[in-house]
């Protein structure tokens, strides 16, 4: 299969393909016809499917054969109890083939390729659209959208109520092969610039910094004073981080230039591609973040440190401003972490953070080989329901935490936190008995807070306060912009060239060993070199089908 021939979602995809296993089983064969005119899901069943509505979905008891990608160590998919009933609401029987991510390539491959698949792919991966561009229109994957408008509500008003997320669904050819993870909880954040407020109550600020000049102020105290409170003034650590792409891409870079991925493409206040590292404001900030590494504030090993030795400095109680979550520190920490703002500067006005991702298309399709393609989607539908119109108490959120009231509780009326229920203690319980707790297709909108965990508490009320109310989308490049295969092709090379150079360089000038000023139109060339005129009108031509599609 030559690269050239698929299409991608992501510029920097890299083909993946899963195995499915044989062909599904025994039910009647149902025709789809065209969209039902009154653009609901039909009232009537089909063949031995029961109306929509009704179950369980068929009549006569029918068998799906599904293969998908599980989670290392997981069981298999048979020994969760949200397959188990399911096929007790529905009369559907599953027969799985998982296989974890690191054979998942080569099944699918084989699978796809050699025409022995079966009926449904579940949890595909980063991979899925260029599956989807390539297997829709040869007819491997079925096309689903008539199937949505008449057997499919949940989905239908879910794609209704969101625009990016049906643009997202939607190929090149204008059809609907795969259905996505959509997800909204209480526990991503959108930078991960977190602090103790001991830290700074013990060298006398009372104010927690909203631009880098306080920023650069707080820093600097927590240097020149014991600001841990161990007796020794000299042993804190500032500013950790683990390179560039946590702490420093997501709330450094966006202080200076406005633009909510520091390290990428965003756009413009006219709606028009720009990329953040080679824009004048990302060289104020590089000189801002030269500072901070010239005057000890920043970590001198932050370009060079693993994760591990990262996590054994903000455990040790050593580090100011880390790059994490709190629920990184130590487990009996016992200080409140604040979260830093998003900052702004003197060349930034504006508070920006770049919202989480929250969607992942393709993570879901009915093969031809599908025996019953209305039942499947029935099936798919429930997986959509939200908490109101729950079946059985299987739902969007039962995916993720399990069923409500057996294996977790709201705390109270209000519903803004909710606990687990032995012997449950966590999702890693959840993940071997219950359910599969990310990226299998449905929508999941469950944004209570976890309760138990103080230093999840403290992360979720911070980035509720601090961080929600300034998620930027008007200036964020959609990250499901769908490209051709030539534009993939050609766009994959530039823009991993253009992230090795802008790392290198940005390193360099952060530690001086390149000058910000004597080095900057060189730098600004390399890249044009590589090609960023060209990726930029790539860029350009996918947003104007994006925009097209949202419509």
């Amino acid at each position: 299969m030559k690269l050239k021939k698929l299409a991608s979602l992501a510029m920097t995809g890299v083909l993946c393909v899963s195995m499915l296993a044989a062909c599904g089983g025994s039910s009647s064969s149902a025709a789809v016809s065209g969209s039902a005119a009154s653009g609901s899901a039909s009232a009537e069943g089909t063949g031995n499917v029961t109306p929509v509505g009704e179950y369980p979905i068929v009549n006569e008891p029918i068998t799906f054969k599904i293969m998908g990608r599980k989670d290392a160590g997981a069981p298999d998919w048979s020994e969760l109890e949200i397959f188990k009933r399911l096929t007790e609401i529905t009369n559907i029987n599953f027969e799985f083939e998982v296989s974890e991510a690191g054979t998942w390539t080569e099944q699918k491959n084989i699978a796809l390729v050699g025409g022995e698949y079966g009926d449904i792919i579940l949890r595909d991966d980063a991979n899925a659209i260029t599956d989807e561009e390539t297997y829709g229109p040869q007819g491997v994957f079925i096309d689903l959208t008539d199937l949505i408008d008449q057997y499919a509500p949940n989905i239908k008003a879910m794609m209704d109520a969101n625009p990016d997320v049906k643009a997202a669904m939607t190929s090149m050819d204008g059809k609907i092969y795969g259905l996505p993870y959509v997800f909204h909880t209480a526990t991503v954040q959108g930078h991960a610039g977190f602090f103790s407020e001991e830290w700074m109550k013990n060298v006398g600020i009372d104010k927690v910094p909203e631009t880098t000049d306080e920023l650069y102020d707080m820093l600097v105290a927590f240097k020149e004073q014991d600001a841990n409170g161990n007796g020794d003034p000299s042993d804190e650590i500032p500013f950790t981080c683990v390179g560039l792409t946590t702490t420093i891409r997501d709330l450094l870079i966006p202080a200076f230039t406005g633009l909510p991925d520091g390290l990428s493409f965003n756009l413009d206040d006219e709606g028009k591609v720009v990329y953040a590292p080679a824009t004048e404001e990302y060289k104020e900030f590089l000189k801002y973040a030269n500072k901070l590494y010239s005057e000890g504030l920043l970590d001198p090993e932050f370009s060079t440190q693993t994760a591990q030795q990262w996590q054994a400095k903000v455990t040790s109680g050593q580090c100011g401003v880390y790059s994490g979550s709190p629920t990184a520190l130590d487990p009996s920490t016992t200080a409140q972490q604040l979260s830093l703002p998003p900052l702004t500067s003197a060349t930034n006005d504006e508070k920006v953070v770049k919202q989480p991702f929250y969607l992942y298309p393709g993570r879901a399709f009915i093969t031809d080989k599908c025996s019953d393609p209305v039942a499947a989607i029935r099936l798919l539908d429930m997986f959509y329901a939200t908490e109101e119109n729950a079946v059985e108490g299987f739902c969007g959120t039962t995916l993720f935490a399990g069923y409500e009231g057996e294996h977790w509780q709201y705390t109270d009326d209000t519903k803004t936190a909710y606990e687990w229920i032995e012997p449950i203690t966590g999702f890693g319980d959840i993940n071997q008995t219950v359910s599969v707790t990310s990226e299998l297709p449905g929508y999941l909108n469950f944004t209570a807070t976890p309760s138990g965990n103080p230093l999840m508490e403290m992360k979720c009320v911070q980035v509720k306060e601090m961080q929600e109310p300034y998620y930027n989308t008007k200036n964020a490049y959609p990250s499901n912009a769908r490209f051709t295969a030539e534009e993939s092709e050609r766009g994959n090379v530039i823009e991993n060239d253009l992230y090795t150079q802008v790392a290198l360089m940005t390193t360099k000038f952060i530690v001086g060993e390149v000058d910000i000023e004597a080095g900057w139109e060189d730098y600004l060339a390399s890249l044009e070199q590589i090609g960023l005129s060209e990726l930029i009108e790539i860029k350009e031509a996918a947003l104007a089908r994006w925009n097209e599609a949202i419509q």
